[in-house]
């Protein structure tokens, strides 16, 4: 019988279940596709049908999508050059904001230090409880 050896890089060990994650919703894709395909066969009709449909609701909130976007580019960027914990805690607060739209005094010192709580949190949990890295 062979000796299997496992060796787990400690630092790297937060890159492990983003990848398994990451195959099983591409496995549930196909079968989400497929499934849809047969569907779309089985009561002869089209598989794209786009009458009527709209990439954006009327009226969205157009502050709040490409505030999203731009502080989520922000947020991986600045991750590498502030650390995951204060990176997280600046992002998370600065989210909160946009959603909230409220920027009073209070408001603002709840919401980053909701996002401080739940960052140590998180980074408690996961580092100390499961022992996984976080990036």
């Amino acid at each position: 019988m062979p000796d299997i050896k496992l060796k787990i890089v400690h630092s790297q060990s937060h890159t492990v279940f983003p990848k398994i994650v990451f195959w099983i919703l591409v496995i549930l894709a196909c079968v989400i596709v497929i499934q849809t395909v047969l569907k779309a066969k089985k009561e002869n009709r089209k598989l794209f049908d786009f009458k009527g449909k709209h990439f954006f609701e009327e009226n969205y909130d157009k502050v709040k999508l490409f505030g999203t976007l731009v502080l989520l580019v922000l947020y991986l960027v600045l991750m590498n050059v502030l650390g995951f914990i204060l990176a997280s805690i600046l992002f998370i607060g600065l989210f909160n904001i946009l959603y909230d739209g409220k920027f009073g005094k209070k408001d603002l010192l709840v919401s980053f230090g909701i996002s401080a709580v739940e960052t140590l949190l998180v980074w408690f949990v996961f580092g100390y409880i499961f022992s996984i890295t976080l990036p």
